[in-house]
């Protein structure tokens, strides 16, 4: 049966089109997903269901109250980084969906979320991310015991600052994608992937580069015969990208990532600074 595919969003942002029209593309046959509000509803087009994001709330009303501020990011904003995982929750208890693929909206998917290679990856990518309802709701629980408990929440404080890509002028930035780590670490039996399969990657990051090709300090996106690709500094590899994280300033990229811009025959590269794909032998 096709993955679900869910976007959360409060937003009326024009990039909400790019991620929900190319979660689409590549998943025909999986239901798609906004949960939104009023103001984003003109975004559910060609087959994109909409709900109302009110209707799920109720659900994140103990998150709320127990919920503490450590980050440089308005409180409103982060609050609901916590509360959108017990809205996913509701929504999945109320359509009766055992397992979805639950994206950011500067998420691209470019590979059928449904394949088997995707059943065992959960919560290292919060933007990207395979959730069952069953380990959606020991995670909502251990978020809302680690906020309520002072002990728990001075250890999930402890593990942030050891994180240092989660802190600032040395000072903890508490936040989701935090107590996802956690979580796995001390779920037993899970394997951590960075998003590195034999056969591709999920991106974490347009903008961090890692261990593959970078252009301008982004990664460097090729397209080959229509198919997005890495390329692996190590072995030399083109490894296809299943989606891109256009995470912060590089959501003006988004657009040109749809079937309109993409080349389907021949090789190229995507230039960021013309925002042209350009070919190359």
């Amino acid at each position: 049966m096709p993955l679900p595919i869910v976007i959360i969003h409060r937003g009326d942002d024009d990039y909400l089109t790019y991620s929900l029209q190319q979660a689409k593309r590549s998943n025909p046959h999986s239901p798609v997903y906004l949960i939104g509000n009023g103001g984003n509803r003109r975004y559910a087009m060609n087959g994109i269901i909409h709900e109302m994001i009110d209707d799920y709330m109720p659900a994140a009303s103990e998150m709320t109250r127990v919920y503490k501020h450590i980050h440089f990011m308005p409180y409103e904003y982060n609050l609901f980084c916590f509360q959108r995982w017990f809205i996913l929750l509701a929504f999945m208890e109320r359509h009766q969906i055992p397992k979805c693929c639950y994206i950011d909206t500067d998420v691209m998917l470019f590979t059928d979320v449904s394949h088997p290679r995707f059943d065992n990856f959960m919560m290292e990518f919060v933007w990207t991310n395979f959730v069952d309802r069953q380990k959606l709701e020991l995670y909502c629980e251990f978020m809302k015991s680690h906020f309520a408990n002072p002990i728990a929440f001075a250890q999930v404080v402890q593990y942030t600052m050891q994180r240092k890509e989660h802190v600032r002028f040395n000072q903890p930035l508490i936040t989701d994608m935090v107590l996802a780590l956690l979580f796995l670490e001390r779920l037993m039996g899970y394997q951590i992937t960075n998003g590195l399969f034999h056969d591709g990657i999920i991106d974490g990051n347009i903008q961090q580069a890692t261990s593959m090709e970078n252009l301008y300090g982004y990664k460097k996106i090729y397209s080959i015969n229509g198919v997005l690709c890495c390329k692996d500094k190590a072995t030399g590899r083109y490894l296809p990208v299943f989606s891109l994280h256009f995470q912060g300033y590089t959501k003006h990229h988004m657009k040109f990532f749809t079937t309109p811009y993409l080349p389907q025959v021949g090789s190229y590269i995507f230039d960021y600074i013309s925002n042209r794909w350009i070919q190359f032998l």
